[in-house]
């Protein structure tokens, strides 16, 4: 049976127990999550004696098979990780293990682990190979989903484990954390334990302390930076940059998050979005994702640069990139000198009487 992992998740907690789980995925959050939960589940939080970690690159699934039949010594029962499962084919050890399921070891939970595959990947070899290992595991134990959540259930969880750390945070500031790492749960995690200690005595994690720890530290400059270039304000624009370097940013990060914005533009003025819900799909599915409430001023700024423009900016961007790391004299000049190149055509585009 394919289950979504945090279905797979749940029954382990309310001690629904199979004798052996597939992990397909490489969204390891999910997958360190389920390993915790079988772990209290069979009450081995604390022991090691239990558990037993397998690697098929180093031995054969018979052994794993063998292992998995014979009663542990010092537990009543065991827990079995094995991991790289991804050479197990219906010519190559898989029929082993599908007769070793057929009657099960009641001493033994067994949990395979194949990371290699992307679940929201676009490409059809890809998605062939995972049609292919769902097709050939389903009927042999449950398969756990290990995929990256939409953008609403990643904000839940940053919620529910800022509160296990007895912090809050704002939706704005998850919703933020969540488009910067693209749904990484995983990353998602480490980078909220940071934020957490960034600040300890505050009530409540704000958007501007996510882009602080895990942006540009120029709480968020990708987009007012976007926003002035776009607003074709050379002085608004030179005010933003002289206030990412009073941050202390790191410019090269500060380039690298205006080319991704310079890059949702393009993506959403070649797809002619019109609004923000089909947006928010576009750069979902472009691997591109933005907070919601970013996304309107998205839309106005994609129409508002010209579209050979916004091409060509990513040349600019790969030479200032370049420029701030060759040891610039003066790194402030290099930053000015690349938004003043973005901006410029968009003064030009002022209405007469606007000195640019």
């Amino acid at each position: 049976m394919n289950l979504p992992a945090q279905r797979i998740l749940a029954n382990i907690e309310k001690g629904k127990l199979s004798p052996g789980y597939l992990l397909l995925g490489r969204e390891i959050y999910w997958r360190d999550r389920i390993w915790t939960a079988l772990r209290r589940a069979l009450g081995m939080e604390g022991r090691t004696d239990a558990l037993v970690e397998l690697d098929l690159r180093q031995g054969p699934v018979d052994q794993v098979v063998e292992r998995a039949r014979e009663r542990n010594l010092w537990a009543q029962q065991q827990l079995i990780l094995v991991r790289n499962a991804q050479g197990l084919s219906a010519t190559k050890g898989l029929p082993s293990v599908t007769a070793y399921f057929e009657d099960p070891s009641p001493f033994s939970v067994l949990v395979f682990e194949m990371t290699d595959v992307d679940l929201g990947t676009e490409d059809w070899r890809e998605k062939e190979k995972i049609k292919t290992r769902l097709e050939a595991w389903e009927g042999i134990c449950d398969v756990a989903l290990l995929a990256a959540p939409d953008l609403a259930e990643c904000v839940e969880v940053v919620q529910r484990e800022c509160a296990a750390r007895g912090r809050k945070i704002s939706p704005q500031a998850a919703e933020s954390l969540a488009a910067l790492l693209d749904r990484d749960l995983g990353r998602m995690i480490q980078e909220l334990e940071k934020l957490c200690l960034y600040n300890p005595e505050g009530k409540e994690i704000t958007e501007e302390e996510v882009y602080s720890v895990v942006g540009s530290r120029t709480a968020p400059t990708g987009l007012s930076l976007t926003e002035a270039i776009g607003s074709g304000d050379a002085g608004k624009a030179l005010e933003v940059v002289a206030e990412a370097m009073r941050r202390g940013a790191y410019l090269p990060l500060v380039i690298s998050e205006l080319a991704r914005t310079l890059r949702q533009l393009l993506l959403l003025q070649e797809s002619n979005a019109r609004d923000p819900g089909q947006a928010a799909k576009i750069l979902w599915a472009a691997r591109l994702p933005a907070p919601p409430h970013s996304l309107r001023e998205l839309l106005r700024l994609a129409r508002a640069f010209p579209r050979e423009h916004l091409a060509r900016s990513f040349q600019l961007a790969f030479q200032a990139d370049l420029a701030l790391r060759s040891s610039p004299a003066d790194e402030r000049l290099v930053l000015e000198r690349f938004v003043l190149q973005l901006a410029k055509p968009s003064r030009v585009q002022q209405p007469a009487g606007v000195r640019p």
